[in-house]
């Protein structure tokens, strides 16, 4: 018994978007109708999970600079006892490297985006990026601003090596530290500036290596 085929329907679609696809279907190889239709399924699937498709696309962005930079990804148990064996004998100097780490991430992402002020996902980034985070808030006003982060699963430790690395990628996009409060799993953070940073951790020390003191 032959089996019918679904039905076909007539979709307009602007001149220039058809011009793109059929320039990348034709790269892949394929018919206009055939890349369309593998485009509406995965579509579907995106919105059938809760997403949108700039949802996706924007996470992939995200996860895509992240392994670019350096990200990796590794067990908690281990980096937890990692960082406890290190924390108690050398505290300032896993500190200071935590700050210049992300310092360096934050001009990588300067870089990366150049074309965009990385501030604009900003928060989304830690959201996706940082340990255990459950929420993430950055706010600008004026020359001001704030990073707040929640993420009641890490050690004290673990918080302040966060909050060090936190402060070194906001002070690579030109902010200063001005205030910290930092206890266990919680992270408030305040910055100035907004001009151009020193990108250095040197005598003085950064706001969160000063509150540990």
């Amino acid at each position: 018994m032959s089996s019918k085929k679904p039905p076909k329907k007539l979709v307009v679609v602007r001149g220039d978007i058809l011009a793109k696809v059929a320039r990348i279907a034709n790269r892949e190889g394929k018919t206009i109708t055939t890349f369309a239709n593998e485009v509406f399924e995965q579509a579907i699937k995106v919105y059938e999970m809760g997403l949108t498709l700039p949802e996706v696309v924007e996470l992939y962005m995200l996860t895509k600079i992240s392994r670019e930079g350096g990200g990796s990804v590794v067990p908690r148990d281990i980096l937890r006892y990692l960082i406890s064996k290190v924390y108690r004998s050398d505290r300032d100097e896993l500190t200071r490297r935590f700050y210049e780490a992300g310092s360096w991430f934050g001009k990588y992402i300067v870089a990366r985006v150049h074309d965009r002020d990385p501030l604009e996902f900003l928060e989304r980034l830690l959201y996706a990026n940082v340990w255990d985070v459950k929420e993430v808030y950055v706010g600008k006003s004026g020359g001001k601003l704030s990073v707040r982060c929640v993420a009641p699963q890490l050690s004290e430790e673990e918080t302040r090596l966060l909050a060090s690395y936190i402060e070194g990628l906001v002070n690579a996009l030109g902010f200063k530290p001005a205030k910290n409060d930092i206890i266990r799993g919680i992270i408030l953070l305040d910055f100035e500036g907004g001009g151009e940073s020193e990108g250095s951790h040197g005598e003085e020390g950064s706001l969160i290596r000063e509150g540990q003191e």
